[in-house]
């Protein structure tokens, strides 16, 4: 048999709103409990009054298990679905056959019955209930204690109504049974589109309860197929670093995720690195009904990445071998001009301070060269924290402020958003980076102007921009100045905006540099959101 046959034979289910199941199910629980009160208080028929007491007892204990079963799991087992459907059945069919047979105008409920037959099981198993139906009437119709039709008249009046009932049932099977069909076709087509793609996809409710997991999302996750939807969401998607998960995040925020990576443990034990991007699916009634999640395996992407990242890092300390070299040179030139100088000046104490200061000085400029060429070098080490960059700001503005208080010609502001601006990584080290974007804007304005640190949230990620008054930045000059050792400054050593530029990127941000227009320059870093706590 082949895979089509298969799908062909594989029972169809409801794939309509579950809110529809509830409201069904719900009534369905009071009509039964009302007409078992009902013939319980009327005390009618007997014998027969409490056959039926107890199949509507019996009905409204089935319609009990299945909303108990769909509030655990989002669906009902098929064999529980049968049973109440022939528990339905027979109650209807009770009821009619004590209030009059096929003239009994609670004929109308076996339509009903065979609609819910049709939706819930399918097409095959609708047409099965209009033929139970449609037997039952006919029974009905020429078995006592029904009085036998004695005129032509009465015998065609019997037939015809027997004949409408049984085109009504059919009619509604095939109705109901078609759209079940086209559902579930459309569902399986779904399916198949999900299971060939190369990412995990999945689905979850306003509750976080997971309804769909294609067949890459298993594989991703370590988990047997069919085992994950109708479970909860954080139950197999919890970061490891503890904390909620992102998509829980989304639901309580309302907003979406875009690339967010974060590392889960899977069904084997494995830690793997996800990366996510979620999409909201909005309803009229409340505006959220859901979302729609794509997820992605980064361990082996970022293993790589890692393996690039330590040889761009080797050739750039091979780089750097070059410049430190010829950074040296030259105060190691100095030193030794200062010291050989010094035995035929002994005597002379004016001179000896001179060339002591020159070695002093020199001596102090090599360290820096040796320790700014190590920062470099040197893996960043990341503290990871929440934190607010808004207060980061505020504090560097703070810093900057007391340090060139005594310039009065100097302003320093902010422009910050009135919402937190959450991210995650070492808050030192980014204050480090701050700082020296601002000392480097106050040196360009050399002391005087206004320098402006912005913070505006733009997609999944943050931008903080320092903006000078100062001369700007020669377009041909803004390429160069992030590399090691260039600097146009004569005591400067060239590796502050260098070191900054690892910071940021350890940290999976950008760095870059722009001129204004009417003067100035603009130092933006970009930062990805972090997961915060509103």
């Amino acid at each position: 048999m082949n895979h089509e046959s298969t799908e062909r034979l594989k029972p169809l289910r409801y794939q309509g709103p579950h809110a529809w199941l509830y409201i069904a199910g719900t009534a369905r629980v009071v009509v039964l409990g009302l007409a078992g009160a009902g013939i319980y208080r009327l005390g009618t028929y007997q014998g027969v009054g409490l056959l039926l007491l107890a199949l509507f007892s019996f009905a409204a204990v089935t319609s009990i298990l299945c909303l108990l079963s769909l509030r655990r799991s989002s669906h009902v087992h098929p064999l529980l679905t049968w049973t109440q459907m022939l528990v339905d059945l027979s109650v209807v069919a009770a009821t009619i056959s004590f209030t009059g047979g096929i003239r009994s105008q609670f004929a109308f409920l076996m339509v009903i019955v065979i609609l819910e037959a049709g939706l819930l099981l399918g097409l095959a198993q609708g047409f099965l209930f209009a033929t139970l139906a449609s037997l039952f009437m006919f029974l009905q119709a020429v078995m006592p204690p029904l009085p036998v039709p004695h005129t032509a008249d009465q015998w065609i009046e019997l037939w015809y109504r027997f004949l409408i009932q049984g085109l009504a049932f059919y009619l509604t099977a095939f109705i109901s049974g078609y759209w079940n069909q086209r559902i579930n076709r459309m569902e399986q087509f779904q399916r198949r589109i999900l299971d060939n793609m190369n990412n995990g996809f999945l689905m979850v409710d306003r509750n976080g309860i997971m309804t769909v997991l294609n067949k890459m999302g298993h594989e991703i996750l370590d988990v047997p197929n069919g085992s994950l939807p109708g479970k909860p969401v954080q139950q197999f998607l919890a970061p490891v670093s503890g904390g909620e998960c992102p998509i829980l995040t989304a639901l309580r925020l309302r907003r979406d995720f875009i690339s967010y990576e974060f590392q889960v443990k899977t069904g084997n034990g494995h830690t793997k690195l996800l990366g996510l991007t979620t999409s909201q699916i909005a309803e009229p009634s409340d505006g959220l009904g859901g979302i729609i999640v794509s997820f992605t395996d980064l361990t082996e992407m970022a293993r790589l990445r890692q393996e690039l990242q330590s040889q761009d890092r080797l050739a750039a300390v091979g780089e750097l071998a070059a410049g430190l070299a010829h950074e040296i040179r030259n105060p190691v030139a100095a030193i030794r001009g200062a010291l050989d100088e010094l035995p035929a000046n002994i005597h002379s104490v004016q001179l000896v301070e001179r060339l002591t200061t020159i070695a002093i000085r020199e001596s102090d400029h090599l360290n820096q060269i040796v320790t700014g060429f190590l920062n470099f070098a040197r893996n960043p080490t990341l503290k990871r924290e929440v934190f607010d960059l808004r207060q980061l700001a505020a504090e560097v503005k703070d810093l900057l402020a007391r340090e060139h208080n005594d310039s009065g010609q100097l302003t320093i502001s902010t422009d910050l958003p009135d919402a937190a601006c959450a991210i995650s990584g070492d808050r030192s080290q980014i204050k480090r980076v701050f700082v020296n974007l601002g000392e480097n804007g106050i040196q360009a304005m050399r002391g005087r102007g206004t320098l402006c640190i912005r913070i505006k949230a733009s997609g999944n990620s943050y931008e903080i921009s320092f903006d000078d008054e100062g001369p700007g930045i020669e377009p041909h000059k803004i390429s160069k100045i992030f590399e090691p050792f260039y600097t146009e400054r004569e005591k400067g050593v060239g590796m502050g905006l260098a070191i900054c530029l690892r910071i940021i990127t350890a940290h999976d941000g950008t760095i870059r540099a722009s001129s204004r227009e009417g003067g100035g320059a603009t130092m933006t870093v970009r930062l990805p959101v972090g997961q915060g706590k509103e």
